[in-house]
């Protein structure tokens, strides 16, 4: 009876982490389409803050980065975030990833760009950071991030695919 009610209680404590780490992964997500870098940033981890010079420099940057997609006609249009994988418990950190699917218009069509985000959390599962592994490779993240998982489940990158109006019309 008290296994039984151990292992219900840890699978409704898991599912509460992917709960919150879904919550938390599309409220960065909807920080990011509005263009809210202060919001989005607090979602970035503290070692790729700090990497980057710190939240007063990758303010500007991120500014920099939006204007120059806008110069070639490009934009953000649509996050979807995935359901998380399994949460780990890992050098006192909980960890997990799920999948982020990104829609990019430009001027001829849009580019869909699937990726993984690792989700880590220091404080037991109340608040996450997010990694997204299409800007950092596996050896960039161990160097940076050394007490990631080896059971975290990151699957190989995808190739970008890319959606003319001539395919648009094609598969419709």
């Amino acid at each position: 009876m008290f296994i039984m009610l151990g292992c219900v209680c840890n699978a409704g404590y898991s599912q509460n982490h992917e709960t919150v780490i879904k919550t938390q992964a599309m409220e960065m997500a909807k920080a990011m389409l509005k263009k809210d870098y202060d919001n989005f940033i607090k979602y970035a981890h503290p070692k790729l803050v700090e990497l980057g010079g710190g939240k007063e420099k990758m303010r500007p940057f991120m500014d920099t980065l939006t204007n120059r997609m806008k110069s070639f006609g490009a934009e953000i249009k649509k996050i979807t975030i995935g359901h998380p994988y399994k949460v780990i418990t890992y050098k006192k950190e909980l960890q997990s990833s799920l999948p982020q699917t990104t829609e990019v218009s430009f001027l001829s069509g849009f580019i869909i760009v699937e990726t993984t985000l690792i989700a880590i959390s220091q404080d037991g599962g109340k608040n996450w950071y997010f990694i997204d592994t299409n800007f950092y490779n596996e050896k960039k993240l161990k160097e940076t991030l050394p007490d990631l998982s080896p059971d975290l489940v990151i699957p190989p990158q995808k190739r970008p695919k890319i959606v003319t109006p001539e395919k648009q019309t094609e598969s419709n």
